[in-house]
């Protein structure tokens, strides 16, 4: 309960789903039923035969495309949502890790003299550009030389 209160547990991701159920629901009935109703009109020639194809249309295009557009809209909610617990996580490691350097603060004898030489083999190891690569010196109309 107090994850709750503090909103540390967030309820908007299973509201949203459930929104987004609801809205699923209406958009296919509506989207069926107004395609149903359209020919059903054109049937019995209450419609116009152009009004009747246009509202087919839109019948099918809220079923189809209305519940692509409807799924989008609310996998954004989700994402940021989830976003926020996955910023949530990263700060809780970072607090967890920040408090172990301080347990290792204890030294060990030699372990510093190991240190450095890694830290001599690294720097030494490192060459600089000219020689690991072949740059060139000199170009003339585009064609170059290499040292």
């Amino acid at each position: 309960m107090a994850g709750y209160f503090s909103f540390n547990k967030l309820i908007t991701t299973h509201l949203v789903k459930a929104f987004y159920f609801l809205g699923f629901i209406v958009l296919t009935a509506g989207g069926i039923a107004l395609a149903v109703w359209a020919g059903m009109q054109l049937q019995s020639g209450g419609l116009p035969t152009r009004i009747g194809e246009y509202y087919i249309a839109a019948g099918v295009g809220a079923l189809i495309v209305g519940n692509l557009v409807w799924r989008v809209f609310c996998e954004n909610w989700i994402l940021l949502f989830n976003m926020h617990g996955l910023l949530a996580s990263i700060e809780r490691n970072a607090k967890h890790t920040d408090a172990e350097p301080a347990a290792q603060l204890v030294s060990v004898p030699g372990e510093e003299k190991k240190e450095s030489v890694e830290r001599e083999v690294k720097q030494e190891s490192v060459e600089p550009e000219n020689k690991r690569f072949k740059v060139a010196t000199s170009s003339v109309l585009g064609l170059s030389r290499s040292s």
